[in-house]
């Protein structure tokens, strides 16, 4: 077994070894959009508008990706860190007991994404979602990676201090996995400032804002200080913020801009490809 697990360990280095990559420039990012579903030949066709699109790379197949990428478009691919889905049957079934999150005893699970709370401490489940790195970024020629649900670790464990501390660690590890196995591969981390501030700031090349509205941050206090504690990251890290509005776009955009962000107007949700008007 020792063995087995030695050999299938080198064979990920040696794919991803030499998936060595120059980093692309998000300076040069002005435009970018979310796609969660299954598309179709006119959305991968309209894609190639955009500077960036985030897709679920499940539904792609690399020949898709490649036409995504020939007008000159970077492609991020969804990888969901901190939950396990159940429509994603292949993912849970690699799972143990012990790659979620128990709380007295409980598994914590999301009624709104019909999702569970995953625990990145364990080793097990952080080897999983190597895998899947390597199955559905790598393999199929995306250029960057998308961490999602990063920020259930502020949101679930900030009032818990042994268990922060533990899936901070455990978040830590994984990112230095990837940056070891993939080196030059972005990465974006969805949410989670504190986890940010304390662990994830060093390695990671971007962070998403969603619910990036004007009238929500410049009236709300915890939002201005975030806005402050953004830009003093991205001055230190150097690191790119994605913001995301879904309502009053002209002025979201403006206050994103104006603090160097790259934003994203999304009236409804990532599930459906708005096109504009005349395509």
């Amino acid at each position: 077994m020792r063995r087995f697990r030695l050999t299938s360990f080198v064979l990920l280095l040696l794919l991803g070894g030499c998936t060595t990559k120059t980093p692309f420039d998000f300076d040069k990012i002005s435009s970018y959009k979310i796609f969660y579903n299954i598309p179709t030949e006119a959305i991968i066709e309209d894609m190639t508008r955009y500077d960036l699109v985030i897709i679920e790379p499940i539904w792609y197949t690399p020949e898709q990706i490649e036409a995504i990428r020939s007008n000159g478009t970077k492609v991020l691919g969804y990888i969901n860190v901190m939950e396990a889905d159940t429509w994603n049957r292949e993912l849970i079934g690699q799972m143990k007991q012990d790659d979620f999150f128990y709380r007295d005893g409980e598994r914590i699970y999301f009624p709104k994404w019909d999702s569970y709370l995953t625990d990145i401490s364990s080793d097990h489940f952080r080897k999983i979602l190597m895998r899947e790195i390597q199955k559905q970024v790598i393999n199929k020629h995306l250029d960057g990676i998308f961490l999602d649900t990063v920020g259930d670790i502020d949101d679930v464990h900030l009032d818990y201090p042994e268990d922060l501390t533990e899936q901070l660690n455990g978040l830590e590890a994984f990112l230095k996995a990837i940056k070891q196995t993939y080196p030059g591969v972005p990465i974006v981390q969805n949410w989670g400032i504190e986890t940010l501030e304390r662990t994830s700031a060093p390695y990671v090349d971007g962070f998403m804002w969603e619910g990036f509205n004007y009238s929500e941050i410049t009236s709300d206090s915890w939002s201005m200080d975030m806005l402050d504690r953004m830009n003093v990251i991205q001055e230190q890290y150097g690191t790119a913020v994605l913001t995301v509005s879904d309502q009053e776009e002209a002025i979201s955009r403006d206050l994103a801009e104006a603090n160097g962000f790259i934003h994203y107007h999304e009236p409804t949700y990532y599930d459906t490809w708005d096109f504009q008007e005349g395509d």
